[in-house]
């Protein structure tokens, strides 16, 4: 089996891969992309597959296609793209460190804002805004003070931990 039939594209369900891209387009949009490869100072010198603004939309692409291979997330990010051969993956990193990580933050903050405002229902708890936060855990010290102010999981007895001067049972 060769590399490119390695990583052929699942057609269990592709419009939904083609949701989440279409998506990501409705937020972004090329003129954003464009304009942060230029207050960046990523200037393409030249003519490849892989020029930096199709480079930003694979990283892009890999932020909603988690659960993919990066070949594959190329495959289905130039999906309409009839013809065009997908790189190796070591083209693809080597790409991605050429683009660097300064147009990201620079879209990041010409488009990422809040939603809500004042007026939207349910986009507020007591004056506070309200937020979702994805793929963040936090871990916090188990202290009785802790205990306290946030409780225990209820999802079932795991006992209290080492840190947290409980002795651990032997089995």
């Amino acid at each position: 089996m060769t590399q490119e039939e390695n990583c052929t594209l699942s057609e269990a369900d592709p419009s939904f891969v083609l949701d989440r891209l279409a998506g990501l387009q409705k937020v972004i949009s090329d003129e954003a992309v464009q304009q942060a490869l230029d207050d960046t100072g990523r200037v393409q010198q030249r003519s490849c597959t892989l020029t930096l603004n199709v480079t930003l939309w694979i990283v892009l692409a890999m932020g909603v296609l988690t659960d993919l291979p990066l070949r594959q997330v190329f495959k289905h990010a130039r999906r309409m793209r009839m013809g065009e051969t997908s790189p190796h993956r070591s083209s693809l990193c080597i790409a991605r460190q050429r683009l660097g990580v300064a147009p990201a933050r620079a879209l990041f903050r010409s488009t990422v804002r809040p939603l809500a405002r004042p007026e939207t229902i349910g986009g507020f708890y007591k004056g506070f805004r309200l937020v979702g936060i994805d793929g963040v855990i936090y871990n916090t010290p188990d202290t009785p003070a802790n205990e306290k102010a946030f409780g225990r999981p209820s999802g079932g007895d795991r006992g209290m931990s080492v840190s947290s001067g409980a002795k651990s049972e032997s089995r």
